[in-house]
């Protein structure tokens, strides 16, 4: 072979692998940047809590206290728990169960939990997660954020941490 042919050919065997990559990231644009590690608020008041947003794990967890899965009318799932944000305020909920999850555990078995709807908003980006409830006190974060909620809203800057506006304009109430 020729030795002008090589750069010829180099720079043609870049581009085809360079093309892919940039047609990954089309449509992205408009997507949310965020930290791996953010402020969650988290139901219809707001509550604040400290959150993980974790591409690894499917989907979301809360870290809820008190939790008690009921029968309401004799037929359907229910569960009642309490959550409680980093100023320390509790807000106690009463929802149906949308389906149970199975967790797998880091020491063997699994572990049955209700898993609900509830509406969170990080780094102004708002929507409804499917979350299952968690003892989560041996950890460091009080929610975690999943690909099924991340999907094709944030993109998570796994080097930054807080970096959000705080543009979820909610005000805790009672």
């Amino acid at each position: 072979m020729k030795l002008w042919k090589l750069p010829i050919i180099s720079a043609l065997v870049l581009s085809l692998a360079v093309a892919p990559a940039s047609a990954e990231r089309e449509g992205r644009d408009d997507m949310t940047v965020l930290g791996y590690v953010e402020d969650v608020h988290v139901g219809k008041l707001g509550l604040e809590m400290k959150g993980k947003l974790d591409t690894g794990a499917d989907s979301s967890s809360v870290y809820a206290r008190d939790v008690k899965v009921y029968k309401k009318s004799g037929k359907d799932d229910w569960v009642t728990f309490r959550l409680r944000g980093k100023n320390g305020r509790t807000v106690r909920y009463d929802q149906d169960v949308r389906r149970f999850a199975l967790i797998k555990l880091k020491t063997g078995g699994t572990i049955r939990r209700p898993v609900i709807h509830l509406p969170i908003c990080v780094g102004g980006v708002r929507g409804l997660a499917e979350v299952n409830l968690a003892d989560r006190e041996d950890f460091e974060y009080d929610i975690l954020i999943g690909r099924e909620f991340l999907a094709s809203r944030i993109l998570v800057d796994s080097a930054s941490t807080f970096i959000a506006d705080d543009e979820c304009n909610v005000t805790e109430r009672d």
